[in-house]
């Protein structure tokens, strides 16, 4: 039987609805700048850090990302996705509220974890109203030396969450970056289809659940007794 005390979610395509607007934001960056590459090759950096990801996209495609191309290729991505977020508030995806505070009367704590930048979570956050104690952790993806693939997202968390045990942490995503961070963290991977994986994509990364919805990570711990 599970016993886990804390749950973290990737926000975009996962716990969020912004249309895809970040990966359309992060793609028009890099092919600003003249970068071109498949959509295989976009998918990979998908859920990552967001500047770190504009410096991939910009040499998968072809351009040296010096640091003059790289900054312009930032700012233009930070600007748009202010301008983007602010005129269209992203939504939470259905259901996402009603698990959070489900899971919350189990006694589970509830953390989010992103590829965004900080001023862009606060942007997310407070359109929807997330930054009024709906979540208790948000680890953004400028607060860490390295953000996903590598677990230190999910690692920052637990630290303050208090929790150094792996069992009892579970982390949920819809990219591959989100599934091999939980697993390079020793945390149980969730894989969930409201992104642009399909089930046998997760299955090949060695998900150890996949589900259609984050919401329907309450079926996880429903023989889990309440954490009071």
């Amino acid at each position: 039987m599970y016993m886990f005390k804390l749950a973290i979610f990737d926000m975009a395509g996962t716990t969020v609805n912004d249309r895809d607007e970040v990966y359309r934001v992060l793609r028009e960056a890099a092919e600003m700048e003249g970068s071109q590459f498949s959509d295989e090759v976009f998918q990979q950096y998908m859920g990552t850090e967001k500047f770190w990801a504009i410096g991939k996209l910009l040499e998968a495609g072809g351009i040296e990302p010096t640091q003059e191309v790289h900054e312009r290729a930032w700012q233009w991505f930070r600007a748009e996705l202010a301008r983007t977020y602010t005129e269209h508030a992203p939504t939470p995806l259905q259901g996402i509220e009603e698990m959070f505070a489900q899971l919350r009367e189990q006694g589970v704590k509830i953390g989010l974890t992103t590829g965004f930048a900080r001023e862009i979570v606060d942007i997310i956050l407070g359109a929807m109203g997330w930054d009024n104690n709906v979540v208790d952790f948000v680890a953004a993806g400028d607060e860490v030396a390295q953000g996903r693939p590598e677990p230190l997202l999910i690692q920052k968390v637990m630290e303050e969450a208090g929790i150094t045990d792996t069992a009892e942490v579970i982390s949920s995503g819809d990219t591959e970056a989100d599934v091999i961070s939980a697993q390079r963290a020793g945390v149980t991977s969730v894989g969930v289809l409201t992104g642009h994986l399909t089930t046998e994509q997760f299955q090949q990364l060695g998900a150890d659940h996949i589900l259609d919805s984050a919401a329907d990570i309450v079926s996880l711990f429903k023989n889990q007794p309440a954490q009071l």
